[in-house]
């Protein structure tokens, strides 16, 4: 199994749910208005420089290349949305 943490600009939020939606996942962990700093993003930490959402979603390999394919094609097609995903292996889920 595979954690996907995808981070994006809060802006394009409807879009990421959207596609999420359209890829059949429908387990996830969603945290809204994170703050942070990225090399491209610059500071994210007050509402006026706005806010990150955080998708973690955990999947089995079925399901990771879907994942995968869901956040290049998001990267391409908002390509100031911000969006990077981080991907973790996971050894056991409780």
């Amino acid at each position: 199994m595979k954690m996907f943490i995808i981070v994006y600009a809060s802006v394009i939020d409807q879009y990421v749910m959207a596609a999420i939606a359209k890829g059949g996942i429908k387990a996830y962990t969603k945290w809204t208005a994170v703050k942070g700093v990225g090399p491209e993003t610059g500071p994210k930490l007050t509402y006026s420089q706005g806010d990150n959402d955080v998708l973690t979603v955990v999947a089995g390999e079925d399901d990771a290349d879907k994942i995968k394919r869901i956040t290049l094609d998001l990267r391409k097609d908002h390509p100031k949305g911000g969006v990077r995903c981080f991907v973790v292996p996971v050894e056991e889920m409780i």
